[in-house]
């Protein structure tokens, strides 16, 4: 697909006094995308799915607006600084998912999934110094249904989350100011859980 923008509203990479992200209007920018997905059934108790996404995302020009407070931080100005053809904020350029299915009985199926997230930036710079890195995360989902006298069905399923305990971020902001001829820049992280379980019974009548 390809979506051309006027007056999208992005994110700047800021949060509000609530931690919400504080976003702005940019006059021209586009979305551009291949999207790829593929099933194969290897044989009658195991089949793949996968996905794969690569895109484009781009702001013409974005105008950063930094304070600086002098080098007595008793006061301040606002510094502009112009991007162009710049990247838009928290817009992976790669993602790829897949799927393993196992039934190795009846009723009973066992899934490994796999996700990878691209770098992405933290806000509408492009700078290489304010991203989230890369990451690459697998999932294992056993699911058993049977359907009993008196019932549609009962189903039992249990999710194993981060299976390899990964560490990683998927979200987060920045912020940066200057002090003088100095420039200070922070980046801040959300860090996602570690290998954690899940358990769901369902009943259908």
């Amino acid at each position: 697909y390809y979506m051309k923008y006027k007056n999208q509203l992005v994110p700047t990479g800021k949060v509000n006094d609530v931690g919400a992200l504080i976003r702005t209007n940019v006059a021209d920018s586009y979305r551009a995308c291949v999207e790829l997905e593929a099933l194969w059934r290897i044989n009658s108790t195991l089949s793949w799915t996968a996905n794969f996404t690569l895109s484009s995302n781009k702001i013409a020009e974005f105008n950063e607006v930094i304070y600086d407070y002098g080098e007595n931080f008793d006061d301040y100005i606002e510094v502009t600084n112009t991007y162009r053809n710049t990247d838009i904020a928290f817009s992976p350029s790669v993602i790829a998912g897949s799927g393993f299915v196992v039934t190795p009985i009846a009723n009973l199926e066992v899934t490994l999934l796999t996700k990878y997230i691209g770098q992405q930036f933290l806000d509408n710079t492009s700078n290489s110094s304010r991203v989230i890195d890369a990451y690459f995360i697998n999932d294992l989902r056993i699911g058993y249904s049977w359907k009993p006298k008196g019932m549609r069905e009962i189903s039992l399923s249990g999710l194993m989350n981060n299976i390899f305990d990964v560490t990683y971020s998927s979200n987060g902001y920045t912020y940066g100011y200057f002090g003088g001829p100095t420039e200070y820049h922070q980046n801040f992280y959300y860090p996602q859980a570690g290998r954690n379980f899940m358990v769901m019974l369902a009943l259908r009548f």
